[in-house]
């Protein structure tokens, strides 16, 4: 039976939830632009707690540590998904048009945030497993074939170059013609490493 003293207790802590996941949201969008800012190693709870308007010992409540905020914020963004769910005939065009912008940069940019936080000892390998895992396995898995990852590797890593020369060194090409050369060179590099072509043994290039 529900009394209504039960169903003004169950009437308050419903707000009270919502009113905890809001929170926690702001904190999670707060340190995302405080990582992409100032790396791991620069950013401080205080900050983050400063920027999302919240008290610092919230942080710690809803996300354990600095660490396991940064766990929650930025590793589950280093993912190539949303380029993985077409087919890989027109994969390198797609990702060359997205990675060779000149628009300013987002709040939050992954990548950047990887860039800045790779040398840290603690953020460090959590990054480095979150890329393999989340980026380079699946994007090997999609671009099939013996040399898939060899493949997936470096599509990654020349995204990653193109992050830190045109959003971290902000140095973005000088002229339109300029960035559509790069785009239209990107794509073919990209569209050679999304085919599927046996790489000849060292025994038979000997020959």
């Amino acid at each position: 039976m529900i009394t209504k003293r039960s169903q003004a207790v169950n009437e308050t802590k419903a707000p009270r939830r919502r009113d905890a996941a809001a929170t926690a949201e702001r904190i999670l969008r707060a340190a995302q632009e405080v990582f992409h800012d100032k790396g791991y190693e620069g950013a401080t709870t205080r900050e983050i707690a400063d920027r999302a308007g919240v008290n610092l010992a919230l942080i710690k409540r809803y996300y354990g540590s600095k660490l396991g905020l940064f766990e929650r914020a930025v590793l589950p963004f280093l993912t190539l998904e949303a380029f993985l769910d077409k087919p890989v005939d027109d994969l390198g065009e797609r990702l060359a048009d997205h990675y060779v912008r000149t628009e300013p940069m987002d709040r939050f940019d992954p990548i950047l945030v990887l860039l800045k936080s790779i040398s840290s000892p603690d953020a460090g390998p959590l990054l480095v497993e979150a890329v393999e895992r989340q980026a380079v396995t699946p994007l090997a898995e999609v671009l099939g074939g013996e040399d898939a990852s060899a493949r997936a590797i470096l599509i990654a890593t020349q995204i990653a170059g193109l992050i830190l020369r045109f959003r971290a060194m902000r140095q973005s090409p000088r002229s339109e013609a300029e960035r559509q050369a790069i785009r239209v060179r990107l794509s073919a590099y990209f569209r050679e490493l999304t085919q599927d072509g046996s790489i000849p043994s060292e025994d038979k290039r000997a020959r």
